[in-house]
C-alpha cells in the first residue's frame, strides 16, 4: 500500500497507474511516504518523486496532516511517484488530500497511459473516469481547506478500479464512492507504474 499525504492548491486531478517510471530510483511496493524525512523545497528527484515544473511541487511545513511536513502541488503542476514492481497487479493506494479554493469548470485531460483518474470539480463533487466517461459521484462533496483520506483499488487483471473516501477522523472506515469503474481503454498497463497528482 502506498500512503501519501498531500496538500493541493486549487482543484486537482489524480491520475492513477500511469507509465512514467524512473528506473534509476523506482522501488517496489509496499511503500509509505510521509514526507517527514524529506528536506523542505523541491520534491523533484527526491527518491521516486518527480515534479513538473519542479519549483511548483514542493515539500513544505506550513500546512500539514498528521506530521510536520506535506507535499504541495501548485496550479498547472504535476507530481509523480513511480514504482517498478511488475507484481503490483492489485494495488491499494491511500492518501490524504486537501484542496484550497478550487478552479471552476475545467475538465482535466488524462494521459493515454493512465488507467484511472478522478478530480474535484468547482462545486466540490468528486468526478471519476470510467473508461472514456467522466462520472459525477453523488452524495459526497469535498470542502475547501479540509483533509480527506482517499483510497483507490486498482485491479489490473479485471481492468477495474474503485474509489473510497473518509474524512479526517483517525482510523475511520472509508465509504465507497464508486466501485467497478472501467480502466481507460487506451491504457495497456498490466501492473501499477505511478501515482500522479495533476493540478
Amino acid at each position: 500500500m502506498r500512503s501519501v499525504r498531500f496538500l493541493v492548491v486549487c482543484s486537482a486531478v489524480l491520475l492513477l497507474g500511469g507509465s512514467v517510471i524512473c528506473p534509476a530510483h523506482a522501488q517496489g511496493l509496499p511503500a509509505v511516504e510521509t514526507f517527514e524525512s524529506r528536506p523542505e523545497g523541491y520534491l523533484d528527484a527526491q527518491g521516486d518523486w518527480s515534479g513538473l515544473p519542479e519549483a511548483r511541487v514542493q515539500v513544505q511545513t506550513a500546512t500539514v496532516h498528521g506530521g510536520s511536513k506535506a507535499g504541495v502541488v501548485a496550479t498547472n503542476s504535476i507530481a509523480t511517484l513511480s514504482t517498478a514492481d511488475t507484481s503490483a497487479t492489485n494495488v491499494w493506494i491511500d492518501f490524504h488530500f486537501r484542496t484550497q479554493p478550487r478552479a471552476v469548470g475545467r475538465i482535466p485531460s488524462l494521459s493515454p497511459d493512465a488507467v484511472a483518474g478522478f478530480y474535484i470539480n468547482g462545486s466540490g463533487a468528486v468526478v471519476a473516469r470510467s473508461n472514456a466517461t467522466w462520472v459525477t459521484l453523488p452524495a459526497f462533496s469535498v470542502a475547501d481547506d479540509a483533509w480527506y483520506r482517499f483510497s483507490v483499488n486498482l485491479d489490473y487483471t479485471a481492468r477495474r478500479w474503485a474509489l473510497y473516501v473518509a474524512d479526517n477522523t483517525p482510523n475511520k472506515l472509508a465509504t465507497p464512492l464508486a466501485t467497478n469503474l472501467a480502466f481507460t481503454a487506451s491504457a495497456t498497463n498490466t501492473y501499477f507504474h505511478a501515482f500522479r497528482i495533476k493540478n
